[in-house]
């Protein structure tokens, strides 16, 4: 099942890489610039990836959409009022990894069904999220840079889609070479699968 999950991921990346032509044709699937769904996709590849690690150790996380969009509202807030990105990254990974805490402890200390925690956390968190950040519904705030690679960044097709992009989705290129490594070649990760 771990497979499957980084194969889905390698195979979205994958799929779009050979539809650029130059990097700036649209995708006839979704209508969206075909070097923009690295950034639309970086988010995901992040949720799936901590889930991944957090089924094989036994809890289910049902609340994945509910903190996505509590910690991408809260890490918005925060960069907007302080104007600083990385503040903003940091709150949002801190509600998130909140969240998992409580479904943790209550499945796992309080044995708690897991569906049941996932849900309510799922609807707690949506609402929550539309509650609080309705005064910056449309307000544009400050983003993360990208960075061009030099020699990379001008090969045809998938030079500016994989190298013209922001240090986040460079990160999440670097995670699923170390999430796979860890889970199938290390002895936490050799535990884990046990």
């Amino acid at each position: 099942k771990d497979m499957r999950n980084i194969n889905s991921i390698v195979i979205f990346y994958v799929i779009f890489f050979f539809q650029a032509e130059d990097g700036i044709r649209y995708s006839p699937v979704t209508g969206v610039q075909t070097c923009a769904l690295p950034i639309y996709a970086t988010p995901l590849v992040f949720a799936v990836i901590g889930e991944t690690i957090t089924e094989k150790s036994g809890v289910v996380n049902l609340s994945l959409d509910g903190s996505m969009l509590l910690s991408a509202m809260t890490g918005f807030a925060v960069s907007f009022t302080t104007g600083n990105v990385v503040l903003g990254l940091v709150a949002g990974g801190l509600i998130s990894s909140n969240l998992a805490l409580i479904v943790a402890f209550s499945s796992i200390r309080l044995r708690l069904n897991q569906i049941a925690v996932g849900i309510v956390l799922t609807l707690l968190a949506t609402k929550l999220s539309a509650f609080l950040g309705q005064d910056f519904v449309r307000k544009p705030g400050p983003s993360v840079q990208d960075v061009h690679i030099p020699l990379l960044g001008d090969i045809p097709g998938i030079g500016p889609i994989l190298f013209q992009q922001n240090l986040l989705v460079y990160f999440s290129y670097i995670l699923i070479g170390i999430s796979f490594w860890f889970i199938f070649y290390t002895r936490h990760g050799l535990n884990l699968q046990s």
